[in-house]
């Protein structure tokens, strides 16, 4: 016992100490937290009375829900000291915790008890916030690490908890990319999560309304399916689908093209995440889940991408010697391009491309602009493969529902669906020179 707790102090102090530095680098990066006050300059907004969609911060628009704003009211009201810090603190905290809900994802959840997961988190977290995702989003004072929290812990939650699917409705009322995961819970047959998820949002949007009716009328009359509002589709930030078109073809109107190959990713990510839920795989499931997103989503900045690093903690599980090995080896495949990509990441390539124009880009340019797309769209095809020799048992998914309503007891992979009991274990700096000239909206 002694022993255990004097682990978890170690690696609290280990992850405190890499966190301090990283968080203080990031503080004085040129971002200079650029994001963070947009948040605060809607929520003071929503407080005077002010046009939500017409501010300006250094020519940076306020792009999302009118619901987000609301919840930035907390921002506007105290000294901006305290909200840098306090910011800055719940990111590093919600990295940690995301990482452990990560690890309470079947099958994960059954190879390491509670202590165990908080172990790895803290080790895995000392080197993941030095990720270029990350020390970005840390940079710019983004969401996008809490948003990463709410979905994973609404998807680490049993199935029988009244709650679960609320946390992903919030999110998706903050920043409407996450509700691909409440269509997830949909394909996944977990209705009543999704029905919660759903209207979650629906009253998001009626806060919205109540609360700055003329804001809610700019933005859902069309503001919000039009991209242009956010940034340049060409920013070689933009680690989408629609961005790396845009750049390989020299136009960014290529909405002709994008619609129909987004549409085809986001059938077959869903269905490859709904495959391997239904073989009792919820952390491949998520994994691939949140690189559809990313990859559909008219504009996903690399801070957006915090949001597959558990995915590289769920591979790194899968080599530990034990069991439940073959059960990970499907996640470590698919998500092996992934992670080379996030560890290429520490060296901020595609944020570093300082070529202005980035239409007219060299192969090698292009090459470098889309790593991440490229590693997205690697890992769904490995999956694929890999989830293609994975026999489906008609019972799987009614033995993953009994380990979810269970609250803790783990299914064997090779033994679910086949009838035996379950066994219990417990950016003004956005690295080109053009920013300067047409800046690339926050988010």
């Amino acid at each position: 016992m002694r022993s255990g707790g004097g682990r978890i102090l170690v690696f609290t102090a280990l992850y405190v100490f890499s966190a301090t530095i990283c968080c203080l680098l990031a503080a004085h990066q040129q971002a200079q937290f650029v994001d963070l006050h947009v948040y605060r300059l809607g929520g003071e907004a929503v407080l005077h009375g002010r046009s939500l969609y017409k501010l300006r911060y250094l020519r940076l628009p306020f792009t999302y829900p009118p619901f987000a704003a609301l919840a930035f009211t907390g921002l506007a009201v105290l000294p901006w000291g305290a909200v840098t810090a306090l910011t800055t603190a719940g990111n590093a905290i919600a990295l940690v915790v995301m990482l452990y809900l990560a690890l309470r994802l079947p099958p994960a959840a059954k190879r390491f008890d509670d202590r165990t997961r908080w172990l790895l988190a803290l080790g895995a977290g000392t080197a993941a916030i030095w990720l270029e995702p990350v020390r970005t989003a840390l940079a710019y004072g983004q969401i996008d690490l809490l948003i990463a929290l709410c979905v994973l812990y609404d998807l680490s939650l049993p199935d029988h908890a009244r709650r679960k699917g609320i946390a992903i409705g919030l999110a998706a009322g903050l920043k409407l990319t996450p509700a691909i995961f409440a269509l997830y819970l949909l394909c996944t047959r977990r209705y009543r999560a999704a029905a919660t998820a759903a209207v979650t949002f629906a009253a998001t949007i009626a806060a919205g309304w109540i609360v700055t009716p003329a804001g809610s009328a700019v933005y859902w009359d069309g503001t919000f399916v039009n991209p242009g509002h956010v940034g340049q589709i060409q920013d070689a930030e933009n680690q989408s689908l629609l961005g790396a078109l845009a750049r390989n073809l020299h136009t960014p109107h290529v909405t002709w093209l994008w619609l129909p190959l987004a549409g085809l990713v986001a059938l077959a990510g869903l269905g490859l995440a709904t495959r391997a839920a239904r073989s009792g795989d919820q952390a491949l499931g998520f994994s691939l889940c949140a690189i559809t997103g990313l990859l559909i989503s008219p504009i996903s900045w690399t801070h957006h991408w915090v949001i597959a690093v558990p995915a590289l903690l769920l591979a790194g599980v899968a080599v530990y010697p034990g069991r439940a090995g073959r059960a990970l080896a499907a996640t470590i495949v698919a998500c092996l391009a992934l992670a080379a990509i996030l560890v290429v990441g520490w060296a901020r390539i595609a944020r570093d491309i300082q070529d202005p124009d980035w239409l007219h880009l060299s192969p090698a340019g292009i090459a470098a602009s889309e790593i991440y797309v490229i590693a997205g769209l690697a890992a769904l095809a490995v999956a694929a493969v890999r989830l293609a020799r994975r026999p489906l048992k008609a019972g799987d998914l009614p033995a993953l529902d009994q380990y979810r309503a269970s609250g803790g007891s783990a299914v064997a992979p090779d033994r679910v669906g086949s009838g035996a009991q379950p066994r219990v274990d417990s950016r003004i700096d956005r690295g080109s020179p053009g920013r300067d000239t047409d800046p690339a909206l926050p988010d």
